[in-house]
């Protein structure tokens, strides 16, 4: 049986957050494509959150309705892809979450040059590449104080 092309790795978790790498295999070698950081944001959904739908709101925002709950999930790389690329990339990370029910799902992109100069001290501290990563998140939180010895336990704290 061949094994899978590209799969995910599940890399950190806390209450509020989790992030997975996005893995693609080689002969000789497996390339990290980016990360999902998922970030689960504890409150309603609010027009702001959406702003190509202000214009369509604007004379009536009381009609605006969202889920009891907002998800963010983030989708970190250094690389670019292209629009089929992206299609794929974005539909992997909303299933992740959009099935809850009463939640709202919204998906990010971004770019960022530094993992792969993060990914080279990971070894040493991982810590410094999940705290980069959870800067694209609302709450931004600082997580570089974590003890190594928490990666041990299924969520992290």
């Amino acid at each position: 049986m061949k094994k899978p092309n590209v799969y995910l790795v599940g890399e950190f978790r806390m209450k509020d957050f989790e992030i997975l790498r996005l893995v693609k295999t080689g002969d000789y070698f497996n390339k990290t494509l980016g990360f999902y950081v998922l970030e689960d944001c504890k409150r309603k959904a609010e027009l702001e959150d959406y702003p190509y739908l202000i214009d369509v709101y604007k004379d009536n925002p009381n009609e605006f309705d969202a889920g009891s709950n907002l998800i963010k999930v983030h989708f970190i790389s250094e690389k670019r892809f292209n629009k089929d690329e992206k299609n794929v990339i974005e539909h992997v990370g909303i299933s992740l979450v959009e099935f809850k029910n009463n939640v709202s799902t919204l998906f990010y992109t971004h770019e960022n040059k530094e993992i792969k100069k993060l990914l080279t001290v990971y070894d040493d501290n991982p810590f410094k590449l999940y705290n980069e990563l959870l800067q694209t998140t609302e709450l931004k939180p600082n997580v570089l104080n974590f003890k190594i010895s928490s990666l041990h336990n299924l969520y992290q704290e």
